[in-house]
């Protein structure tokens, strides 16, 4: 068995706490106004395959079942903001197998984000899902396995949690399911999840 998955993610950390710092110092004095006015998003996120049920991975019930991983670049556009409540995004992804799998992937999608709680003057905190259309360039090994008709199209879903200081408001941690399902073999057949995790750069 490989452990080489559960290096990833004290990787990810130490590039959040080491790589954001420089830019994050700049933007000290900026304000919920100044915010505001970030609307693009890049996020870098990686992880590991997991199970293919998605409800087991939503109640973090994970297993890791396969040395398949997969990283992800995202570039999303904010469409519109009520307040500092609700916003909507669409965003457009290229990710990358490896491990056992190399194949590419391309991903469009619409995001609906809560922005309000609590706590948020401690730690700045979003809750998004997103759902869109999946494309594999190759058919997934691990999706076969879950399906034996699996294709490269799949719809895409995704549930993602942000973390951030507000004294740094253009960085932030990001805890996201990436997830491509059938819709009950409405598109295609298969699915597949990866829990991952990475940073989001506002500007």
């Amino acid at each position: 068995m490989s452990y080489s998955r559960y290096l990833f993610f004290p990787l990810v950390l130490s590039l959040l706490l080491f790589f954001p710092l420089p830019q994050a110092v700049a933007d000290d004095d900026k304000t919920d106004e100044d915010v505001q006015q970030y609307k693009w998003f890049f996020t870098l996120y990686g992880g590991a395959y997991t199970q293919s049920e998605l409800e087991d991975n939503l109640m973090f019930d994970i297993h890791f079942a396969d040395d398949t991983y997969i990283i992800v670049g995202a570039l999303a556009r904010e469409l519109w903001r009520y307040e500092d409540f609700i916003s909507f995004e669409v965003e457009g992804q290229l990710g990358k197998y490896f491990g056992q799998e190399h194949q590419g992937q391309i991903n469009g999608l619409i995001i609906v984000r809560w922005l309000k709680f609590p706590w948020d003057q401690y730690v700045a905190t979003s809750f998004a899902v997103g759902d869109g259309l999946s494309f594999n360039t190759h058919t997934s090994d691990v999706e076969k396995d879950d399906d034996e008709d699996a294709g490269r199209w799949l719809n895409y879903l995704m549930f993602e949690v942000t973390l951030g200081l507000p004294k740094y408001p253009r960085w932030d941690f990001v805890y996201r399911l990436h997830h491509r399902s059938s819709i009950r073999e409405l598109i295609g057949a298969g699915a597949s999840n990866f829990v991952t995790a990475g940073f989001k750069y506002a500007f």
